[in-house]
């Protein structure tokens, strides 16, 4: 299901430097609840930490303290990138918020402190409403605008995925023409650029194959760490899942589906050079039990943290996510 909200007095917001990257996000509907997973690929090292955001805190509208300031409905459990600024999150009520790049964001510039910024739209999303329906429905009244961010290595454009326990989900994007919002089963996919609407159509292309597929099916991935590509990898792998058997199975399960780009491999030339654009880290999260598994790969650094976000909700704290934590073999 698409909705299409075209008056142009609503579409102000988020076309300058941001805290998301180009990633791959995947959303499973399974017997034992919603899982979803995801990617975070990047140019450089966003310096993840987990942290608790509380019922009644004051958050600043455009981020790190700039702007007005709001008064916070839910508890959160988010990834903080860069400082305070909310990468992805789970509210009180099980909504979560998926934050990626997207290059065709169509927005103008936030013009007064009241403006909600794209560094806080997930972040306000999940502070102010318990379902996906409930976001849905107040996104086009939301005053929002896009606002520079000092020390940003590119300027980024965004688009959200929503998701809640009981397996809604919707992918927003902020586009020429107004705000695109899919919902259901057509949105339990994600990558970046082009638009959803083009990546729906192209898989709609290459579905036929993979009725009875094996290892030999073309299922029009061609490897490569592309948005087109990556989609269609996920899609196909998403699609041949079968019921977990636990909670943690169902993690394992999902949490191999998304594509990973691989470290040092060339993706694009941003204006400096050839770069690589590598997955920093994965997340890969239960909405029914909260149970959560994050995986860091970056640099020096590599780790994976198993949390609960339900049983986090409603402290103050910030923990480094990025720090080494493999466990020695001890006989």
């Amino acid at each position: 299901m698409k909705f299409r909200f075209a008056t142009i007095a609503l579409l102000v917001g988020l076309s300058s430097a941001s805290i998301a990257n180009a990633c791959t996000s995947v959303a499973w509907n399974t017997e034992k609840g919603t899982f979803t997973s995801r990617t975070n690929d990047w140019v450089e090292a966003t310096n993840p930490t987990l942290g608790g955001i509380q019922q009644g805190d004051m958050r600043s509208l455009q981020g790190n303290g700039v702007g007005d300031f709001y008064q916070v409905k839910y508890d959160i459990v988010a990834v903080l990138a860069y400082g305070e600024l909310v990468h992805d999150g789970v509210n009180s009520e099980g909504l979560q918020v998926n934050t990626l790049f997207y290059n065709p964001m169509h927005m103008p510039t936030a013009s007064n402190p009241s403006a909600i910024t794209q560094f806080v739209f997930g972040e306000y999303l999940l502070a102010n409403y318990a379902t996906v329906d409930e976001a849905v429905k107040a996104i086009p009244t939301l005053n929002v605008g896009s606002l520079a961010l000092e020390g940003m290595p590119m300027e980024i454009k965004l688009h959200w995925s929503i998701t809640d326990k009981s397996g809604d989900r919707a992918v927003i994007e902020f586009d020429e023409d107004g705000i695109n919002i899919y919902r259901g089963e057509e949105a339990m996919v994600m990558t970046n650029d082009p638009s959803m609407q083009v990546h729906i159509e192209n898989q709609k292309n290459h579905q036929p194959n993979w009725e009875n597929a094996d290892r030999e099916t073309d299922i029009g991935s061609n490897g490569n760490a592309n948005a087109k590509s990556r989609f269609l990898h996920a899609s196909y792998f998403q699609s041949k899942l079968t019921e977990p058997t636990s909670i943690q199975n169902g993690l394992m399960k999902l949490a191999s589906v998304p594509y990973r780009v691989p470290t040092d491999a060339p993706y694009k030339d941003f204006g400096f050079g050839m770069s690589g654009y590598a997955t920093e880290w994965t997340l890969t999260q239960s909405l029914e039990t909260g149970d959560s598994v994050f995986e860091y790969n970056f640099k020096e650094n590599w780790n994976t943290v198993k949390f609960n976000v339900y049983e986090l909700m409603g402290k103050e704290f910030r923990v480094a996510l990025a720090t080494s934590q493999i466990s020695q073999l001890a006989i």
